[in-house]
């Protein structure tokens, strides 16, 4: 197997993958966000069940209640030992 025909292969698909799209509207919401809030959303502390559209949504509560309660509203208890 010709080594670099399949490392050459492999750039060229990488280089034809589409690139994901970028939820803006997400953006624009964090942006707003973290204007009020001093910080942005820690989404790796969120548990993979929580979708964007959630997020996106609770943050927006957050923005308009003046309130950074962002875990309370999507019911994740931050704790030394566990995450839920």
């Amino acid at each position: 197997m010709d080594r670099n025909k399949s490392v050459s292969d492999f750039m060229n698909s990488f280089l034809a993958t589409p690139e994901p799209e970028l939820d803006n509207e997400y953006y624009e919401i964090e942006k707003q966000y973290i204007q009020h809030f001093g910080h942005s959303v820690p989404r790796e502390m969120l548990p993979d069940s929580i979708s964007m559209e959630q997020i996106k949504q609770v943050m927006k509560k957050c923005i308009l209640s003046e309130t950074d309660n962002l875990f309370e509203l999507l019911r994740v208890t931050i704790n030394d030992d566990y995450l839920y």
